[in-house]
């Protein structure tokens, strides 16, 4: 039973990752629709699996709430704010979208969540500060060229006029080494998908059964 359970799971997510693949790099209309059935099926899956997630995020902070365990109080809020927007959001009131669109729902992202983001953001620009602060400190060769780059970028940004030459090494800098330090980094990326996504149809890595 344990090899069934074990089997299963990796043979079925083995054939659907075939078959979209196939329906992706194959020109054959049945292939074609039935890949993006099998999508359409998954994105269903998707829906109900954060159904379950928001049952799961009440049932714990409900039991923090009943438990009055540390931190209680926040739970609470949670709880209370994601009921008022879906209060607000579902609903059609007096021929009013409902949904994101929804004018009571779009209130409280104007007026509660984009301050709460902006004030977040405000607050990371100490991080940065004191990050940067931190990596910049000069403590052997590698960390000297990295200051003396960023001192060329900053420098280069701000410069109006007082020297020429320094916007272009700053130009050069963005254009040049790190475009292709940042190409680098996109092409492993890459290749790290393709090969997580070999060793999942090869069942070698297998999370849907864990």
């Amino acid at each position: 039973m344990a090899v069934l359970k074990r089997s299963i799971p990796t043979a079925v997510a083995i054939a659907i990752g075939l078959i979209v693949l196939a329906a992706i790099l194959v020109p054959i209309p049945a292939a074609a629709a039935l890949g993006t059935r099998l999508i359409e099926i998954a994105v269903v899956l998707a829906a109900f699996a954060l159904f379950l997630g928001l049952f799961n995020v009440i049932h714990v902070h409900a039991q923090k709430i009943v438990d009055r365990q540390t931190g209680w109080l926040y739970s609470l809020i949670l709880i209370a704010s994601m009921l008022v927007v879906l209060a607000l959001g579902l609903p059609s009131y007096n021929g009013q979208p409902s949904g994101p669109s929804q004018p009571g729902v779009q209130w409280m992202f104007h007026n509660i969540l984009a301050p709460i983001q902006a004030s977040l953001s405000a607050l990371l620009v100490f991080f940065l500060v004191t990050a940067a602060f931190r990596l910049l400190r000069i403590r052997n060769l590698e960390s000297a060229v990295m200051l003396v780059v960023v001192l060329l970028v900053l420098i280069g940004q701000v410069t109006v006029g007082l020297l020429p030459i320094l916007p272009e090494v700053k130009e050069w800098i963005l254009d040049v080494p790190t475009l292709a330090g940042v190409r680098g980094i996109l092409l492993g990326v890459a290749i790290g998908a393709v090969l997580t996504g070999l060793r999942l149809l090869l069942g070698v890595e297998r999370p849907y059964s864990d």
